[in-house]
């Protein structure tokens, strides 16, 4: 139910970043208010990529070694907070 939930709240936000900065005049050429198309389309591209490649290679890897590796993520963005 919550992956159900994130494309709305996505949405929401896109939109409203679109429209907050509809006017301002210091952004960059390919804007969209406060969204960066380009940006936008190379998060869309490797999105769909990496999206099937973890699928996959959490179909593989043991839950032992999937919870070591998400420890390890969230310890690197915990020390990325701290510093």
């Amino acid at each position: 139910t919550s992956a159900a939930c994130g494309l709305p709240i996505a949405m929401a936000g896109a939109l409203s970043f679109i429209w907050l900065g509809w006017d301002n005049p210091q952004l960059p050429a390919w804007s969209l208010g406060f969204v960066y198309l380009p940006a936008l389309a190379g998060i869309a591209v490797s999105s769909m990529f990496f999206a099937r490649l973890g699928a996959r290679l959490a179909h593989r890897l043991s839950p032992r070694v999937l919870k070591r590796l998400f420890a390890l993520l969230l310890f690197s963005v915990g020390l990325s907070f701290l510093i």
